[in-house]
């Protein structure tokens, strides 16, 4: 079976999926993937960890209308990309998986379609993301439906949005489809000795008493940030000692940064790279995400996988999967300042070193290994549904 993935755009988490999907085909996994889109660093990894196999298709050029930051159904990406369906024609797959509705799906579809073979998409958006979409947008997705042999769906909500919303057939649907870069991030943070550990965190907390919170991600409206800000200034006048670590930029960094700066407790970090991202979730007690709209957001798992209990809006898509109440995290809305307050207050009089190891628990089931077998079962499925008709 050889599987070809067209994915214009992906970071980190994806390679090590990528690299276990080869495995499991024996090398016939194929990805192809944008190289303006791309940075740098993940090109390397892809290549280290597939070979060949990884496409890395050069010249694309978009047309971006709207504002890219912005909410869901905000913008719209038309990519111009000549020569990707010959590179697609080339491989000869047997199936492919494309990323979403639109992008280059439609290349997909008519290799498909002409090819007589199936087509899986990796979909992630939810009802919430999706409460602004227009009426074409729908209208355009159930024409692709039409075309599709299956969804890889992050979670239970991106499979509710397909079922109820643009009425997928449930039988289309497999979950199961995200994870994070766990296993390296695990393996990084296991390098690092306590007196490594004692130093990076002292260069952020005001206490050694107090709850070192975490937030990791792009400093943008969407991310919810402010509202967090506003609710721990009324928070450190219950609890002094704790601090909290803004790691990320974004067009609302400078902003922030002048307007909390006088706030002793709150760290802003900036940018830091990817790889050394690791060293935040190995000082921090807590994680928490305000975001006021996420499909299934990367950094929940990532921390988890870290050990760390969540903080986490419930507009961020991964919940019903990730953060479960009394065992491994709390949820509040980022709109309603009481409900952050509790939230972030009820890890003062949980056991922490059990919401560590559950949260640990949990994310072992979203790991890249179990989620490339769930997306190479469902390769499996749909190809033998289709040669049975």
């Amino acid at each position: 079976m050889k599987i070809l993935w067209i994915n214009p755009s992906f970071l980190d988490y994806r390679v090590p999926v990528y690299k276990k999907l080869n495995e499991l085909t024996q090398n016939n996994f194929w990805i192809i993937f944008s190289k303006n889109r791309v940075p740098n660093r993940i090109c390397n990894k892809i290549h280290n960890a597939i070979g060949d196999n990884a496409i890395c298709f050069e010249g694309e050029k978009r047309i971006i209308i709207g504002e890219k930051e912005g909410m869901s159904n905000k913008w719209t990406s038309i990519p111009i990309t000549h020569g990707l369906y010959k590179k697609i024609r080339r491989i000869k797959p047997d199936i492919i998986i494309a990323e979403g509705f639109f992008q280059w799906t439609p290349f997909a579809v008519r290799y498909t379609f002409f090819h007589h073979k199936p087509l899986l998409i990796a979909y992630e958006r939810t009802a919430h993301t999706e409460r602004n979409c227009p009426k074409w947008r729908s209208s355009y997705r159930q024409v692709i439906d039409k075309f599709t042999n299956g969804y890889l769906c992050n979670g239970i909500l991106t499979k509710e949005y397909l079922e109820k919303s643009l009425k997928v057939n449930p039988l289309k649907l497999f979950i199961g489809g995200m994870s994070a870069d766990s296993e390296n991030l695990i393996k990084n943070i296991s390098t690092l000795t306590s007196e490594e550990k004692s130093r990076i965190k002292r260069k952020y907390t005001t206490s050694n008493n107090g709850l070192l919170y975490l937030f990791v991600g792009q400093i943008i409206p969407r991310k919810g940030l402010r509202f967090l800000l506003e609710a721990w200034k009324k928070h450190i006048k219950i609890y002094a000692e704790d601090d909290l670590i803004i790691v990320g930029d974004g067009e609302c960094y400078q902003e922030y940064i002048q307007q909390y700066r006088q706030i002793s407790s709150i760290h802003f970090t900036g940018n830091i790279n990817y790889d050394s991202i690791y060293q935040f979730y190995a000082i921090a007690d807590v994680f928490v995400i305000p975001t006021l709209e996420d499909n299934w957001s990367l950094v929940v798992p990532e921390a988890m996988a870290c050990g760390l209990p969540i903080a986490c809006s419930i507009y961020n898509g991964c919940y019903p999967e990730l953060v479960h109440e009394k065992e491994n995290g709390s949820l509040f809305d980022p709109l309603n300042e009481n409900s952050i307050l509790k939230s972030l207050s009820i890890f003062h009089h949980v056991n922490l070193q059990m919401y560590r190891i559950k949260s640990q628990e949990i994310e072992s089931q979203f790991n890249s290994t179990n989620v490339a077998q769930n997306i190479f079962n469902a390769c499996k499925a749909v190809i033998n549904k289709t040669t049975q008709k």
